[in-house]
């Protein structure tokens, strides 16, 4: 079994949806968004990657799902508040 094969297009789909999902979650935070915001534009974000790149490659939208596992963004979105919450309470020591 070669490493390349563990590479599906399935699988570098779910990790980049993944990290803009986490991007865009990051950035709403700093923006000051709610935590429903928050979920909701990372989820779009999310779904929005996926949906663009099964219009350029054939994708198995079941596998993309799979690959990126049941809490991934949920966890994504749950670190970068936490990650923000973090930061602004040190600079509000300082």
């Amino acid at each position: 079994m070669k490493a390349t094969e563990n590479f599906t297009a399935e699988r570098i789909t779910a990790l980049v949806a993944v990290l803009i999902g986490a991007l865009v979650a990051l950035v709403a935070v700093l923006i000051g968004t709610g935590i429903g915001n928050t979920v909701g534009a990372a989820f779009l974000a999310y779904v929005a990657t996926v949906v663009a790149v099964a219009v350029k490659v054939p994708l198995q939208l079941g596998r993309v799902v799979a690959a990126s596992g049941r809490g991934t963004v949920a966890a994504a979105v749950i670190a970068a508040i936490v990650l923000i919450g973090i930061v602004r309470a040190f600079r509000g020591l300082v």
